[in-house]
């Protein structure tokens, strides 16, 4: 049994651990006053208050859209040149395999047909040992692909036109209502369900060639995706050219207005403008070269202008964000110089790069009117917050020295 002696330490040393637990806990936190609350609550706030989202107008808004959709749709028609150069009268066969002007966009990094790209060696690593000769890891051997085994070939995306990206701003164009652009309007109407087919039509066919599915089912789809985009391409011009003259008639209507545009701003739409009437000229079906170069020499200037005012506004988002997409237009525009002839750029991997960097300028500008306004928005937040802030009482002056 357990004396009473031992009892009592062991309840004296639980009291002690006790007391001691109950000194070293925190004193609950007291809830505030609902006076004081209250009292805080009409006090301003000395953190910056989160700065307005920009918003764009619904123009710019408008414009940017219709405008993604009728240049950025142009690698339709560099699609169709290069399907049709490939085939000539002839249906996809084993002797002819179509193509979309996209194979000369693959890096020559690219990692052979059929195989994965490696993961890179981790820096300080050591060289993996060389595989052993008849291994697995020595490459691939011809032979039945194991069950289970998903054998198609993985699609090259570096070779891949965004064809229904930019098809796809064709619909959203369409669904903004506000400004109405009437003749803009009724052309998107038609073009944008046939550009999206076509597009989508365009990367099924990409793709199926590509993972050579044309082996199984002995260009069965192949077949049935030809019939559909020879009588697509056959109507690509006449809506591609009748949503061009509306879209180019109203920005001939719509200028731009300058006049509450700041310096950089100024300086971006400029080169903005000057690259799209090469652009414009570039697209037509009957091109001047000696025009196209006039044109070229316009934009390297308006460039060189923006590019001069941000080396003295570092932050200005208009050149941080413009100069190096214009910059990648104009270096596209010289490669394909070499092959400019009166119907256009004859080689349709040079045109498809040619395309894409005119896009990224008009994407540029909408970024940068964003960035811009954001700016904008959180200089005026600032300002309102300083405005808010009561002055610091001035200071009681000190009472003269008695003598």
């Amino acid at each position: 049994m357990i004396s009473v002696r031992s009892l009592c330490s062991i309840a004296l040393v639980l009291v002690a651990s006790g007391v001691a637990g109950c000194k070293e806990d925190p004193p609950p936190p007291q809830p505030e006053p609902a006076s004081s609350a209250a009292a805080n609550k009409g006090k301003a706030s000395l953190r910056t208050p989160v700065s307005p989202i920009a918003k764009v107008d619904p123009q710019s808004m408008k414009e940017y859209r219709v405008d993604v959709c009728y240049f950025g749709t142009l690698s339709l028609k560099q699609a169709r040149d290069a399907y049709l150069a490939s085939l000539g009268k002839d249906e996809p066969s084993e002797k002819k395999i179509p193509k979309f002007g996209t194979e000369d966009q693959a890096k020559a990094g690219d990692p052979p047909k059929g195989l994965l790209p490696a993961k890179p060696p981790v820096p300080g690593a050591a060289a993996p040992a060389p595989a052993p000769s008849g291994s697995a890891a020595a490459g691939p051997k011809a032979g039945p692909t194991p069950p289970g085994k998903d054998d198609r070939r993985p699609f090259n995306f570096s070779a891949r036109a965004p064809h229904e990206r930019n098809a796809r701003a064709c619909t959203v164009a369409l669904s903004l209502k506000e400004p109405a652009m009437p003749d803009v309007d009724a052309a998107l109407a038609e073009y944008a369900p046939f550009a999206t087919e076509l597009a989508k039509n365009i990367a099924s066919a990409a793709n199926y060639y590509q993972r050579e599915e044309y082996k199984k089912d002995s260009f069965a789809k192949g077949k049935e995706l030809h019939a559909k985009l020879i009588a697509d391409f056959q109507k690509l011009d006449a809506h591609s050219d009748k949503l061009g003259l509306a879209v180019s008639a109203w920005h001939s209507s719509h200028l731009p207005d300058l006049a509450k545009a700041d310096e950089g701003q100024k300086a971006a739409i400029t080169a903005l403008e000057d690259a799209r009437a090469l652009m414009v000229i570039l697209s037509s079906k009957n091109v001047d070269p000696a025009a196209a170069k006039t044109a070229l020499q316009k934009v390297e200037t308006s460039a060189a202008a923006l590019k001069a005012h941000g080396t003295s506004h570092q932050t200005d988002p208009w050149s941080k964000i413009m100069t190096p997409a214009l910059d990648g237009f104009i270096r596209d525009v010289k490669a394909a110089e070499p092959k400019l002839t009166d119907q256009g750029i004859s080689s349709p991997a040079l045109f498809l790069p040619v395309v894409t960097s005119f896009v990224s300028v008009i994407e540029g500008k909408h970024r940068a009117l964003s960035r811009s306004l954001m700016a904008k928005g959180q200089a005026a937040t600032r300002e309102a917050a300083g405005a808010a802030q009561p002055a610091a009482p001035e200071a009681p002056a000190a009472e003269p020295q008695k003598e």
